[in-house]
């Protein structure tokens, strides 16, 4: 996929525009700077639920590119679909990746405070990573769509191999 393309097709992706409208919406309802206990938690949550996406999208990555035989993947090339469906994932695990290095490394940096009731935590940060989270989850979820696309391309190509075995016959 050119840069160019990519490029695009990130600017243009409905979960971009999602994570950002509800960022948005979230500045509107968190007021203030939050204390910092409420920000260990929602590091903590995030901190799991990242880990657990994370590991299962990278073993449903590994799935995906040992699953497609050779003349399956030239099939793919042929419309470049192969190649889109393999970026889309490279960059969702960046995405997941990143969010997930960024729960571990905020979280780990409320825990030194004393009381952590005494503190805040600034609504800005709390907000860009709010939508780094949800950009990854939101994309995830879009390329977990393109893996059905992967099953129907799937599907198509067995039933033209099919044809052909039959033409042949």
């Amino acid at each position: 996929m050119k840069t160019s393309e990519a490029f695009k097709s990130v600017l243009f992706s409905w979960d971009l525009w999602c994570a950002l409208g509800l960022i948005v919406i979230m500045a509107f309802v968190v007021r203030h700077d939050v204390t910092a206990q409420t920000a260990k938690g929602v590091f903590e949550i995030s901190v799991t639920v990242l880990s657990i996406v994370f590991s299962v999208f990278f073993a449903g990555l590994a799935v995906l590119i040992t699953a497609g035989d050779n003349e399956f993947v030239k099939f793919l090339e042929e419309d470049g679909a192969y190649r889109e469906i393999i970026w889309t994932f490279k960059f969702t695990l960046f995405l997941l990746f990143f969010a997930l290095i960024s729960a571990i490394v905020l979280f780990v940096s409320v825990l030194p405070l004393d009381d952590l009731q005494l503190y805040t935590f600034p609504k800005w940060l709390l907000l860009l990573f709010g939508f780094i989270t949800t950009y990854s989850l939101f994309a995830a979820f879009n390329s977990s769509l393109d893996t059905i696309k992967y099953a129907e391309y799937r599907a198509r190509f067995i039933e033209i191999m099919r044809e052909e075995i039959d033409e042949n016959a």
